[in-house]
């Protein structure tokens, strides 16, 4: 079935569970609305007015029975997409065979090697290439976890009807169980009962890890392998170079539920995920490894490891009895059996205790006897099944996953200061400025060892006992189970040198400093101009660089999109993000660093979200250098890796793109001659573009500004046009929606519910305002060359034209009313909305002069025809939504049973808008 038949296909199936499981007189009131709606989008003025009476006349019964429906809708639509395409790629490559299909690995190398590439030069970018996702549980999915279950056996149902031919028969086996799953869904709660825990965010997160990315990973592995093959025979591809890690479990920023005992039941779950899918890989393998001694004998080292260092004695006679002259199959029996061991270790009781103890199994316990018997045995089967369950080995370890630890700079320097008064060494360390802290650190940090008379919890407050006991476990964690364990520590909102000491200090006093990877984090549009200045300081300090050079002279560096939208608006926010990148790559070369930068994204256009192999070609010359690090964030992980095919595809994009950002273009090339190096490359960008952005950012910064910062009554604006309190009380995720403050300041709440709320209401204010007044000020035969020749231009106007694609001003004049209702001053309440009506307008009309498109996303035709598809079906959902808070506002009684019903309605129209434009935060 094509992509139409498909939708029309489980569009009739959730009709007939409606009419069954409700009545024949719901559907045919979801029916109307869905009409009225679809004739207000042909340009029917009257339909827009029968549609709102439609809604307002729906008790709560039916509103919430329509809203239901038209969320499921989204949810089936979406799963009919992902299998169209699916079966495109699989199409497109079948008809391209054997020639690679774009944006592929071997597409990449190809592309490289028509270049000129040479070997030398090709073997420097894989000895450098480095790519690691990170998965954060914020913004956490608007769905739970029973529902996208649900919708994935639907999914699988799908593939099967598309790709097995099925006899009549089982075609309406399919469409039955299909039937089943609708019913299920319809009749299942959408919201979570109870905000998750962060325990059940960090299985979440681990079940994409177990159920795609477990096998995903290893297919792009052979897949550099092969292309590597087929262009430079010569060279092979380094053990590890893809890999995943997790702030789920670590993540301390602002989220006071993650505590030490949690992280430490996190790495209790990374590493029982990873010791159960080596067991169960390896009992696999030994049973395809059914080989006679006779026939291939097992070499020397293997004959010895069986006599001399199995822990279970009595397991190898067991099965010496069972597996007889089957050698191999007895060795791999013997490493599931020391796995199956291995995981009755109680991991978070023993990180918790502060004694010593060992762990009963290392990385090095399964390579070896894996690489003797790859030895041993015929290249075939090595290459049958063997290399990947080795791969996923060194790709997984026996923590699945690296932890990442975060915590913010205030707290962190807060903890220290604590200590130091109980110390006697410092009365008010935390609030001295950042040339008096680092003074303080850099005598300490001079001085071996640690103090004497430091207790195991220093310190008189819970949250400093907390910070200490978390970097106590750091180090019981490393000495027990390796380093593998974690990734960095990345400090929030780091202003100087000494936010970096201060981990580095805490770090070396609890003993988990050898090798241990601080990156800052810059957010702000101060700190990121900031940024190059504090790490030329820091690494001119002697005691950092002989931090640095124990990890090989690396640091990372992460940049954060979400506040620094949220801090200056769209256009300065990337304008100021691609400046601190170029800064910090010159002053990491200058000073013989190797520098890898991690982006902080979210999902959406505000948060730094797009297509990834866009984003990564557009980043300023000279700065991947083959090292790449970027969070998956929340409804990301779900639409790029519920499918195996799909992740497999966003996997070797984001593959390609790093490898081609990597390698300087030809014209780069010709500057710098046949010798390039690719970790000095770049191709300046012309000054008049640069000197153009300049003044196009501050017009912008100063536009956004004036609007969200300076504006009166804009921040009750906010609260009244957008569903904010309804999605702060979902139960869609274990963090805050603000951080501490005394009161609601648009400084405190967090991006993620700030853009959520504009993408809710239709605005997606935070992803395009202030950027046409500010291109309004430049030549526009400047701005289409800079469109049309300059990668970041056009990455930044394309997601532009996504946004405002996403975007419906006269929906958002609908949230608009809400506010000039309830305004003591309605005419201020109608200068914000029509201040926001003239800015969208004028964005939208430049950005399509710029484009020289005649409608937005017209260069990509699937996106636009998607959203437009999918707009008469949110609209429904938005009128609901609007309905709703409208009754919910005029009660009286904010906390009774009809205010509970109501919200109820409006948490269904929020998953279901989320669904509909596919973003949440």
């Amino acid at each position: 079935m094509d992509l139409s038949a498909t939708i029309r296909y489980l569009g009739e199936l959730l009709g007939q569970a409606i009419s069954e499981q409700e009545s024949p007189a719901l559907f045919d009131t979801e029916e109307r609305i869905r009409a009225l709606a679809k004739a207000r989008r042909a340009g029917d003025d009257a339909a827009a007015a029968q549609l709102a009476e439609q809604v307002a006349a729906l008790a709560i019964d039916q509103a919430r029975a329509v809203a239901s429906a038209f969320t499921l809708y989204f949810d089936l639509a979406n799963l009919a997409e992902e299998a169209q395409r699916v079966d495109a790629l699989r199409e497109r490559e079948r008809a391209q065979h054997p020639a690679p299909i774009g944006e592929s690995i071997a597409e990449a190398i190809g592309t490289l090697k028509q270049r000129g590439v040479s070997s030398e030069q090709m073997a420097r970018l894989l000895r450098d290439l480095r790519i690691e996702l990170v998965l954060t549980a914020h913004p956490t999915e608007a769905k739970r976890r029973t529902i996208l279950s649900k919708l994935q056996r639907i999914s699988g149902i799908l593939h099967a009807l598309n790709e097995t031919n099925p006899l009549p028969r089982e075609r309406e086996a399919y469409s039955d169980a299909i039937r089943a799953e609708i019913t299920s869904l319809w009749l299942t709660h959408r919201a979570r009962t109870r905000r998750p825990a962060v325990t059940d965010e960090v299985r979440t997160g681990l079940y994409f890890v177990n159920a795609i990315l477990w096998d995903a990973l290893p297919r792009i592995y052979a897949d550099l392998d092969v292309a590597l093959a087929q262009f430079y025979p010569d060279l092979a591809a380094p053990k590890r170079w893809l890999t995943l890690a997790s702030w789920i479990g670590g993540d301390r920023g602002g989220n006071p539920n993650v505590t030490t005992e949690v992280t430490a039941e996190t790495l209790r779950l990374h590493r029982g995920l990873a010791v159960e899918r080596h067991r169960a890989e390896l009992q696999d393998l030994s049973r395809r490894l059914s080989l006679d001694e006779h026939r291939v004998p097992p070499p020397r080292e293997l004959q010895v490891w069986l006599e001399s260092r199995h822990p279970l004695p009595a397991r190898v006679a067991f099965l010496e009895t069972r597996y007889t002259n089957e050698p191999y199959r007895l060795i791999l029996s013997l490493l599931a059996s020391d796995l199956e061991y291995a995981s009755q270790d109680d991991m978070t009781a023993r990180l918790l205790e502060d004694t010593p103890h060992t762990a009963r199994l290392h990385f090095s316990d399964l390579a070896a006897p894996l690489d003797w018997i790859a030895r041993a045995v015929p290249p075939r089967l090595v290459q049958d099944r063997l290399k990947t369950v080795r791969r996923q080995l060194d790709i997984f370890g026996l923590h699945a996953v690296r932890l990442d630890i975060r915590e913010d700079s205030a707290r962190l320097a807060s903890t220290l200061g604590e200590i130091l008064r109980a110390l006697n060494i410092a009365a008010d360390f935390e609030n001295l400025d950042d040339v008096a802290r680092t003074r303080i650190l850099l005598g300490l940090l001079a001085q071996p060892g640690r103090p004497a008379s430091l207790a195991k919890n220093p310190g008189v407050t819970a949250d400093t006992a907390e910070t200490w006991a978390l970097f106590r476990l750091l180090a019981r964690a490393i000495q027990v189970y390796g380093r593998e364990l974690f990734g960095p520590f990345i400090i929030s909102m780091t202003r100087g040198p000494a936010d970096v000491l201060t981990v580095l200090l805490l770090a070396r006093w609890s003993g988990s400093e050898p090798n241990l990877q601080i990156v800052p984090l810059f957010e702000t549009l101060d700190d990121l101009a900031a940024a190059p200045r504090v790490l030329a300081d820091l690494f001119s300090l002697e005691v950092y660089r002989a931090h640095l050079a124990a990890s090989r002279d690396e640091q990372m560096v992460m940049i954060g999109y979400s506040d620094s939208n949220k801090d200056c608006g769209f256009l300065a926010a990337n304008w100021a993000l691609y400046q601190a990148q170029e800064q910090i790559t010159r002053v990491c070369r200058e000073r013989s660093v190797r520098l890898t930068l991690f982006h902080g994204r979210g999902g959406t256009v505000a948060r730094g979200g797009g297509p990834a192999n866009r984003a990564i070609r557009a980043q300023p010359p000279g700065t991947v250098n083959g090292r790449f690090r970027v969070t998956e964030q929340g409804e990301t992980i779900v639409s790029r890796y519920s499918d195996p095919e799909l992740a497999h595809r966003h996997l070797e994009q984001i593959t390609s793109a790093v490898i081609l950002a990597s390698v300087p273009s030809d014209e780069s090339r010709e500057q710098v001659g046949s010798n390039f190096d690719t970790r000095r490359s770049s191709l300046a960008t012309r000054p008049e573009w640069r000197a153009a952005m300049d003044a196009m950012s501050a017009v912008a910064r100063d536009a956004y500004r004036a609007l969200v910062y300076a504006t009166p009554g804009f921040i009750d604006f906010w609260l009244a046009a957008t569903p904010l309190d309804e999605i702060n009380r979902l139960s869609i995720g274990s963090r805050p929606a603000t951080r501490a403050s005394d009161g609601l300041q648009i400084t405190r709440i967090r991006a993620i519910p700030w853009v959520f709320s504009w993408m809710q209401a239709r605005f997606n204010l935070p992803s395009w305002y202030g950027l046409g007044t500010a291109l309004s000020r430049q030549p526009l035969a400047l701005l289409q060359e800079m469109y049309a020749a300059w990668q970041f231009f056009r990455a930044l106007l394309d997601n532009t034209e996504m946004s405002l694609l996403k975007a419906d001003i006269d929906i958002a004049a609908l949230y608009a009313a809400l506010y000039a209702a309830l305004a003591p001053e309605r005419e201020q309440a109608e200068s914000i909305f029509r201040q926001i009506r003239v800015e969208y307008d004028l964005t939208r009309r430049i950005v399509l002069q710029i484009t020289q498109h005649s409608e937005l996303m017209e260069e990509d035709a699937v996106i636009q025809h998607s959203v437009q598809l999918r707009n008469p079906y949110v609209d429904p959902l938005n009128y609901i939504q609007v309905e709703m808070l409208k009754r919910l506002r005029a009660l009286p009684d904010q906390n009774g049973a009809e205010a509970d019903a109501l919200r109820e309605v409006i948490s269904i129209t929020i998953n279901g808008i989320a669904a509909g434009l596919r973003n949440t935060g």
